[in-house]
């Protein structure tokens, strides 16, 4: 199994015992820098892997196809970890990772860690109240919208798709005795703690 480690924002202490854990027992840690490194080192001696930022297109499939090779070689009948700065599925190497793994090996299983992303990070720091709906963007086209507090998941699903998002999973309780993740239709109500996440499969 490859289990995808969030190491949070770089402090030692903001590591959540899950996570500690995860690397602990791993056999293998992986990780996409010395910052990760540094972080990972108390728990497991981690190999760093290069990704580097260039522009040849065929070079940099070649490295994350040898990279996702090398990681799922380990993950496969084995613990393997593949640790990151800030949260693993939020603009993450992980995210990419996973997929080109998936498409190589499909019968790697994955699972992730959440841990605290920029911008808990960021709010907790600058002291900055996100108490009200706000933008996350790198620049690129908005293909998922998560609406929090989705008492009203199939009217709000309605809403979304009228701005052509075509799928909706709705979290009901997450991480809790009494979690539940619901696909596809949606029902009428729903929990206060209920999380919906619509995305856009296809190009407008």
């Amino acid at each position: 199994m490859l289990i995808g480690v969030s190491l949070g924002p770089g402090d030692p202490e903001l590591l959540t015992r899950k996570a500690e854990k995860a690397l602990a027992s791993a056999e293998k840690v992986f990780v996409p820098g010395e910052m990760a490194a540094d972080l990972v080192m108390p728990f497991a001696e981690p190999e760093i892997l290069e990704f580097p930022m260039i522009s040849d297109k065929d070079r940099l499939r070649e490295i994350w196809e040898k990279n996702a090779d090398l990681v799922a070689s380990w993950a496969t009948g084995r613990n393997a970890a593949f640790a990151c700065i800030g949260d693993v599925n939020t603009f993450s190497t992980f995210s990419h990772l996973k997929r080109v793994v998936r498409t190589r090996h499909p019968e790697v299983r994955i699972e992730t860690i959440p841990g605290i992303g920029t911008v808990p990070a960021l709010a907790a720091k600058l002291d900055v109240d996100l108490s009200e709906s706000f933008l996350v963007s790198d620049g690129s086209e908005v293909k998922t919208v998560v609406r929090m507090k989705a008492v009203r998941p199939a009217s709000f699903a309605a809403e979304l798709a009228e701005e052509g998002f075509d799928e909706f999973i709705l979290g009901v309780r997450l991480y809790s005795p009494d979690e539940e993740i619901i696909r596809g239709d949606m029902p009428e109500k729903s929990d206060y703690f209920s999380v919906l996440c619509a995305r856009r499969r296809t190009k407008r």
